[in-house]
């Protein structure tokens, strides 16, 4: 089975999103917009990746 690379990307960067954001969420003095704000970069990372990608690949 092959994956592509934004899917393998998204992936990875939402599996670290995760474990950072669970740290986050948990101070108390933290702000409430980082979590989301490094989501929005693995979005637009796996889009990036993806648009490099030809008709012919898919």
């Amino acid at each position: 089975m092959y994956i592509t690379r934004a899917t393998l990307l998204l992936m990875l960067f939402s599996y670290l999103l995760f474990l950072t954001s669970v740290d986050w969420l948990a101070e108390p003095d933290g702000a409430w917009y980082r979590p989301f704000i490094i989501g929005l970069l693995v979005i637009a990372l796996a889009a990036f990746s993806h648009r490099e990608q030809n008709s012919d690949d898919l």
